[in-house]
């Protein structure tokens, strides 16, 4: 009976966790989304591109969202359960707080594994891609801007004309008029181009075409004719940003994070850190969170308390607790040697509810027994 009862348990709070952790992913990509779409739009990006860029950074999310919906699922399913009596009646017919706690201990537990999964292998590998994607959209021309008979600047002194567009990067009749040199300008004209990215720069490949260098002081030219041409088409404003990018701390592997030599300078040092030992520690935060919500639930079945203080007083904790662990953090930002709070913040709740669950547990039984024997 007792593991029908803890299954039955289980899959209430399995159930109303997916719906809650749904709530906040869809709350976070719609927010995300915004600042995705200037992008994508601006730039002209695809709508796979555009999904892509979404759900890369997923695992992202997923380290604060599940600590947090775990959290309120239990808590929502435990008051549930004592408001409709539910405990009462499986607590009358013989069931500790002990045996009760053992379906959300145990999904707390499943959680912290699958992120564990997720800090060590999924997001390093999902946010490298992540930022990949990002720069490739970034450093792409803007090819919606590019339109038939038009004369387009895609710089202050770089102007194009496409006379036919045959596909999203394909063209046909071109002229370019290149400004960028102050002494030197130089005309192209080409029967057919493509817009290609290249070592993370935008490029325009020219092909069957010639190029006119004309000298401003000595109002000389030249003119040179080519098969193919590959143009830097880089923008003023995206010089900085197709160098070769500085590594997200998101992207290392947790052992790259403690390697003083990766680091640029002390402070970025002291962020990889702190990001190391957060990528370790944040899984036992669930943990932390459920044994929280579970002991003032559970706390003196017998004892008179009001449905409503637990949750309030246990909502209050766990938000107190992930205010503290956020608080750590920032601390080992700047005092690397107190790394040992971001563990012991998310441990101390997990020993002191177990300890208040058996003592509960142990109480509730004496109880028992001593209206028995009357």
């Amino acid at each position: 009976m007792n593991n029908q009862i803890n299954k039955y348990l289980f899959n209430h709070i399995v159930g109303i966790w997916l719906i809650i952790l749904s709530c906040l992913m869809i709350v976070i990509w719609l927010n995300q989304s915004l600042r995705i779409l200037e992008i994508v739009i601006t730039q002209g990006a695809s709508s796979i591109e555009f999904l892509s860029y979404s759900i890369l950074a997923a695992p992202l999310w997923m380290i604060v969202t599940i600590p947090i919906s775990a959290f309120i699922a239990i808590l929502w399913t435990l008051h549930r359960f004592l408001a409709d009596r539910e405990i009462v009646v499986m607590h009358a017919v013989g069931l500790s707080p002990l045996q009760l706690s053992i379906a959300p201990i145990s999904f707390s537990l499943i959680l912290c594994f699958l992120l564990f999964f997720n800090s060590l292998v999924l997001l390093p590998l999902s946010f490298s891609k992540f930022k990949t994607v990002q720069d490739d959209v970034r450093n792409t021309i803007p090819k919606l801007l590019i339109q038939d008979n038009v004369f387009i600047d895609i710089d202050k002194n770089l102007t194009i004309f496409i006379g036919e567009k045959h596909s999203r990067n394909a063209v046909g009749n071109v002229f370019i008029q290149d400004r960028r040199d102050r002494i030197h300008h130089v005309t192209f004209t080409a029967k057919s181009g493509e817009f290609r990215t290249l070592k993370n720069k935008p490029v325009f490949v020219l092909l069957q075409g010639q190029r006119t260098e004309t000298s401003v002081e000595l109002r000389k030219s030249t003119t040179l004719s080519f098969d193919s041409y590959t143009l830097n088409i880089t923008r003023a404003n995206e010089k900085q940003s197709t160098l070769e990018r500085i590594k997200d701390a998101n992207e290392e592997s947790v052992s790259n994070l403690f390697k003083r030599e990766l680091a640029l300078n002390d402070r970025y040092w002291r962020q990889r850190y702190a990001e190391g030992h957060y990528r370790l520690s944040s899984p036992i935060m669930v943990v932390s969170l459920s044994f929280t919500a579970v002991a003032l639930f559970f706390y003196r079945l017998s004892k008179q308390l009001s449905n409503v203080k637990r949750l309030l007083l246990a909502g209050l904790l766990g938000f107190g607790i992930q205010i503290l662990y956020i608080v750590s953090k920032s601390a080992v930002i700047n005092y690397p040697f107190l790394w040992p709070s971001m563990y012991i913040i998310p441990v101390v709740p997990v020993i002191i509810g177990f300890l208040s669950i058996v003592r509960s547990s142990q109480k509730d039984k004496l109880l028992n027994f001593q209206l028995a024997e009357l």
